[in-house]
C-alpha cells in the first residue's frame, strides 16, 4: 500500500514564492510507486488543492482555480452543500512552507492537533528558531559564539530613536540589519553610517515589528550545514559556501538565476579540514541538543584567520530542503526524502504510544454519589 502524502507549501508569507519551487522540486522527487502525494496550496488560512505541473499556476495563485479543502480531524475535506467528503486523508504531511506561520510553529501546532505527522521541528523549536533575536539567546547558553548584536522593537524605536541609534552605534560600523522574524535575505541590509543605518531600520520595519542589528564580521565566510535524522540516529550533511557578489547573501545572490543555489557554491566550503569538521560537530550538537526534527539547514560564519565558527541561524524548513547538501554523501533527493516520511512516521507512532490517555479517578470522584462532592 502506498504512503498517503500530504505536500503542504505556499503560506502567508514574504517567502511563499520560494516556497512553490521547493515543493515542486519535491513533488518531482517523490517516488510515485511508493507514495500517493497531494499537494495543497495553504493560502489566507486556507488549504487548495494545487496542480504542480508548472510554477505558472502560481504566478500569480489564483484561488478559484483551485479545489478549497478543509482540514478536520486530521483529514482534508471539500464541502458541498453544506455536508463535509472525504478529500484525501494523509499518513504524513511534507512540509515545504518557508517562513511565516508555515515555518514558526502555527501550522505545527495545527497538524499537531489533528494527529498528522509532519517533516519538520515541533511547535516550540519552530517558534524559537524563527526568531533570530531568540535563537541567539538560545545560541549563548549552548556557549556558542555569536556575532554582537543589538535587537529592538518597533514601538522601543518609535519611542527612543536616538538611544536605540546610541546602543547600535556603540557597536561599531558596518552593521547588517535584519527583521527579526523573516528568511531568504529578505530585508536586510548593510549599513555603513547613520544615514544608512536608518534607512535600513526603515526597511527591516517594513517586513517586521522586531529588528536585529549585528556587526559586520570582517574576512568571514558564510558556511552553511544540514543535518536530518534516519533510523534515530542524526546524518550530517557537507558544508557549503555560496558565493556571494555582496558581502553578505542577498535574495538576489540566492534566487536571481532562476535556480535555488543562485550563484553557486563550494561543497564543501572553502574553510580548510578542521573548521569544517567543527561545523559538522556542532550542527549535530544543535540538533540533538535543540530537540529538531526533520531536515534543518544551520547557517554559520567562519573567520578563517581566528579560526572562530560564529552560529548565524536555524532554517527549520530550509529551501529545496536542503538535498544538494547530502549528495556529496552520495544521499540522493529520493532518499532524503524516503528517510523524513519513514522517521516522521515513526516518530509519530513513538509519541502516540506515550500519549495514552491516562485518568486521574479525579471527574469520578466529583461527580459521583448521589451528594456530589462540593468544589471548595
Amino acid at each position: 500500500m502506498k504512503t498517503r502524502v500530504a505536500l503542504i507549501f505556499g503560506g502567508n508569507s514574504v517567502e511563499s514564492e520560494v516556497s512553490v519551487i521547493t515543493a515542486i522540486q519535491a513533488y518531482r522527487h517523490l517516488d510515485s510507486k511508493k507514495y500517493m502525494v497531494e499537494p495543497l496550496f495553504a493560502y489566507d488560512g486556507d488549504f487548495y488543492a494545487g496542480n504542480m505541473t508548472s510554477i505558472k499556476d502560481f504566478a500569480p495563485f489564483e484561488p478559484h482555480k483551485h479545489k478549497k479543502v478543509i482540514l478536520y480531524k486530521g483529514g482534508f475535506y471539500t464541502l458541498s452543500k453544506n455536508k463535509l467528503k472525504q478529500f484525501f486523508k494523509a499518513d504524513v504531511v511534507l512540509n515545504c512552507c518557508h517562513g511565516g506561520e508555515g515555518e514558526n510553529g502555527v501550522l505545527q501546532g495545527v497538524f499537531e492537533f489533528n494527529g498528522l505527522a509532519h517533516t519538520s521541528p515541533g511547535v516550540l523549536s519552530s517558534a524559537v528558531l524563527m526568531d533570530k533575536g531568540v535563537s541567539k539567546v538560545l545560541f549563548e547558553s549552548l556557549l556558542l559564539n555569536v556575532a554582537k548584536h543589538y535587537v529592538f522593537s518597533q514601538s522601543e524605536y518609535a519611542q527612543n530613536k536616538d538611544e536605540v541609534i546610541c546602543s547600535i552605534e556603540k557597536m561599531g560600523y558596518p552593521i547588517i540589519v535584519k527583521p527579526a522574524r523573516l528568511g531568504s535575505s529578505i530585508g536586510i541590509t548593510p549599513a555603513r553610517d547613520r544615514n544608512g543605518l536608518e534607512e535600513a531600520i526603515d526597511v527591516a520595519i517594513a517586513f517586521d515589528d522586531k529588528v536585529v542589528c549585528e556587526v559586520m564580521l570582517k574576512d568571514f565566510v558564510e558556511t552553511n550545514c544540514a543535518a536530518y535524522r534516519r533510523n534515530g540516529q542524526v546524518i550530517v550533511s557537507q558544508t557549503e559556501q555560496p558565493i556571494s557578489k555582496t558581502g553578505f547573501l542577498s535574495f538576489n545572490d540566492k534566487y536571481s538565476s532562476g535556480k535555488m543555489s543562485g550563484g553557486g557554491h563550494h561543497v564543501p566550503a572553502q574553510i580548510g579540514d578542521e573548521l569544517n569538521a567543527k561545523v559538522q560537530i556542532i550542527t549535530e550538537r544543535l540538533y540533538n541538543s535543540l530537540e529538531l526534527d526533520g531536515v534543518v539547514r544551520i547557517d554559520y560564519l567562519v573567520d578563517v584567520n581566528s579560526q572562530k565558527i560564529y552560529v548565524n541561524e536555524i532554517n527549520t524548513v530550509p529551501g529545496s530542503l536542503a538535498y544538494y547538501l547530502f549528495e556529496s554523501a552520495g544521499i540522493s533527493y529520493e532518499q532524503l526524502l524516503d528517510d523524513l516520511i519513514a522517521q516522521t512516521i515513526n516518530r509519530r507512532l513513538e509519541k502516540q504510544a506515550k500519549s495514552r490517555r491516562f485518568s486521574t479517578g479525579i471527574l469520578q470522584s466529583y461527580a459521583g454519589g448521589t451528594k456530589g462532592t462540593k468544589i471548595k
